[in-house]
């Protein structure tokens, strides 16, 4: 180990509710990245749970992208019983299937032969198992603030049973939330939003902001193909129920009202997911494309003239915005769609929050070239200067060296250094 970490490689290990491939979704889009940039710089060891739907070739290459991978098999088929034990004992909420002890056991047997010096815990689903780490230093990486998700979910449920599942368990997530965030060295959050949400119900948790990010290899702008002129697209993975609502209103409500206005409009939804009911309103509706899973979602975004992100409950950040900024595309999404994103509104995305203002603003942007024109080059210099993953992967440097260097300082009373993002933070706190 070097008598300072400054530029370091370290040996880190990372903690997963679920195998974190293929990144075809939301999640595990933000969950592979960081094995993908930070294994350029350290030794990274991966321990996640799966259900035993993954396919073998998933494993075999998400094992090329770290030192070591060890996988836990849980039982899908008692998730409901989970859930329902949750309803009363913690964890609470989607925590509650993601919790087994003998998975616990793997974790504590892969630090003690793998001897990280930090293990980062990737969602609030796996902060049950910071005990399994002992002594050695952890982080908890929160995707979104869980508890804000269930209370938007309380609100905007389509049926009573899911409203009040949700009501039930929204304040049972935010107590739970509250405490175990406090229980890390470090708690990183996407947004200066989800900060402000954790820092009221968790006050002694030590929370630092590193935002999600794009894979900027992979996203770029695509100059050969040419846009399909009035023609959006949605990206995204739909299993998720608020998703759902969101992508109703959208078919349902929003489309519509474009398409009385802009006859020849058309609307793409791109991605896995989509029940049937949702599917058979698509199929009825004139220039709506449902797709499905798609083996590459870039050619879609790069043919359309207008990317969507229509979003009624949820939190974080929606990664398809920052996929679309880095292919240089104009997006028009709501302002809980854009959420956690510091992109300045009119200039790097256009928001426009409820059915008929959001309609207007893209009819607007679909008959007016220069203007989305205009949003993508913006965007896509955004992306450069604060959401590519070689920028993030700096920030997580540099917050894996103040608290190592604090840790030090524990023992050997030296003075602790303090990363760059902590120190925004607290400007800004």
């Amino acid at each position: 180990m070097c008598r300072s970490f400054r530029g370091c490689k370290l040996r880190i290990l990372l903690v997963y509710p679920f195998l974190p491939y293929p990144p075809d979704d939301g999640g595990r889009i933000g969950f592979f990245n960081p094995i993908k940039y930070l294994s350029r710089r350290h030794e990274v060891s991966v321990v996640c749970l799966r259900d035993g739907s993954e396919q073998e070739e998933w494993i075999s290459e998400l094992k090329t992208h770290c030192a070591d991978l060890q996988t836990y098999e849980r039982h899908a088929s008692r998730d409901v019983y989970r859930l329902a034990k949750g309803m009363v004992i913690p964890p609470p909420g989607s925590s509650a299937k993601y919790w087994d002890d003998k998975a616990g056991e793997l974790i504590r047997e892969t630090i003690a032969r793998r001897r990280p010096e930090i293990v980062e815990f990737h969602h609030l689903n796996t902060a049950i198992y910071r005990n399994f780490a002992g002594s050695v230093p952890t982080i908890l990486r929160e995707h979104n603030v869980e508890y804000k998700v269930w209370e938007r979910h309380a609100e905007s449920a389509s049926t009573w049973v899911e409203r009040t599942y949700a009501k039930w368990t929204a304040p049972r997530v935010k107590r739970y939330e509250a405490e175990a965030t406090s229980r890390f060295d470090r708690c990183i959050v996407v947004s200066q939003t989800d900060a402000a949400h954790l820092r009221k119900v968790s006050p002694r948790a030590r929370i630092e902001m590193i935002p999600s990010g794009v894979d900027t290899e992979y996203f770029h702008p695509l100059l050969d193909v040419p846009d399909e002129p009035l023609s959006m697209t949605l990206t995204g993975s739909f299993d998720w129920k608020p998703k759902q609502q969101s992508l109703s209103k959208l078919i349902r409500e929003i489309f519509p009202r474009i398409r009385a206005k802009v006859p020849e409009a058309k609307l793409y939804v791109v991605g896995k997911g989509v029940p049937e009911h949702l599917r058979r309103i698509a199929r009825e509706t004139p220039g709506i494309t449902v797709t499905g899973r798609v083996e590459d979602v870039r050619p879609y975004i790069a043919r359309s003239a207008l990317l969507l992100n229509y979003l009624e409950s949820g939190g974080g950040i929606a990664l398809k915005i920052l996929e679309a900024m880095a292919m240089r595309k104009p997006v028009l999404s709501n302002s809980l769609g854009s959420e956690g994103i510091d992109a300045e509104p009119g200039r790097e995305v256009a928001l426009a929050d409820g059915p008929e203002k959001f309609a207007e603003a893209a009819c607007y942007l679909l008959a007016n070239a220069a203007a989305r024109r205009a949003l993508a080059e913006n965007a896509y210099q955004k992306i450069l200067e604060s959401y590519s993953w070689d920028v993030i992967a700096d920030q997580f440097q540099s917050c894996y060296e103040a608290l190592l260097e604090k840790r030090r300082y524990t023992h050997t009373g030296l003075a602790p250094a303090t990363s760059a993002t902590a120190r925004t933070a607290m400007k800004l706190s």
